[in-house]
C-alpha cells in the first residue's frame, strides 16, 4: 500500500520494456564459477520519481530463466528453472544518466527442467515443482546508464530461501539459493 501511495503521488513515471541474458548459479556450501548456466530474462517495468532528479521507485514484472550446472559420476546435466518475478527497487540517479539501485524480489516457479548427456546419451525431460519451492525472494543490487530512451544495465540477485523443498526423498538435506548476474537493455517510453 506504501508502495502504490508513492507512486501515484510521483511526479514523473516512466514506463519501459526490457531483456537481457542471465548467468545463474545455485548458492551452495560448494559453490563452482563453472556451473554457471545462461539463461534470458523480460518484461515491462514502471520508475516513479519520488524526489526530482535524485530518487526513483522502479517496479518489474517479468521472466527471469535461471538454473545451474551439475556434476557427478562422470556426467554433466543443467537444471533449468523458469520464474515469474517482481523485483521493486529504489535508485539513485546521479546526473540523470547513471543510476545506483537496490532492493529486493520476490518470484514464483513457473517450471523446472534438467537436460544433459550421461553415458546412455542425451536427455531431456521436465522436473515436477514439488521437488522446489514455489516461492524465492531475494536481495538486489545494480546499476544502469540511461541513453534515454535505452537504457544498459546490470543487476545482481542473492537469494535468501533455501529453493530445494527438503520434504521431497531425493533431495534430502540438499540445500540452495539462486545466485543470478543479469545484464539487459532497456527502452522506456
Amino acid at each position: 500500500m506504501v508502495l502504490l501511495r508513492l507512486t501515484t503521488h510521483a511526479k514523473d513515471n516512466t514506463f519501459g520494456v526490457k531483456g537481457g541474458v542471465n548467468f545463474s548459479n545455485f548458492y551452495t556450501e560448494n559453490v563452482d564459477g563453472e556451473n554457471v548456466k545462461t539463461g534470458l530474462n523480460f518484461g515491462v517495468y514502471s520508475r516513479s520519481e519520488l524526489v526530482p532528479e535524485l530518487l526513483y521507485l522502479q517496479a518489474k514484472l517479468g521472466y527471469s530463466g535461471k538454473g545451474a550446472k551439475i556434476e557427478g559420476n562422470g556426467e554433466e546435466a543443467e537444471i533449468g528453472f523458469g520464474n515469474l518475478e517482481l523485483p521493486i527497487l529504489v535508485s539513485v540517479g546521479i546526473a540523470d544518466l547513471l543510476y545506483v539501485e537496490g532492493g529486493a524480489y520476490a518470484s514464483y516457479l513457473l517450471n523446472a527442467n534438467i537436460s544433459g548427456d550421461s553415458s546412455l546419451g542425451s536427455f531431456s525431460e521436465e522436473i515436477d515443482t514439488d521437488n522446489f519451492k514455489g516461492f524465492d525472494y531475494s536481495l538486489a543490487v545494480g546499476a544502469n546508464v540511461n541513453l534515454s530512451p535505452f537504457v544498459v544495465g546490470v543487476r545482481y540477485y542473492y537469494g535468501l530461501q533455501d529453493i530445494v523443498d527438503n520434504d521431497i526423498g531425493s533431495f534430502t538435506g540438499i540445500e540452495a539459493r539462486n545466485s543470478t548476474f543479469q545484464a539487459y537493455v532497456a527502452f522506456e517510453f
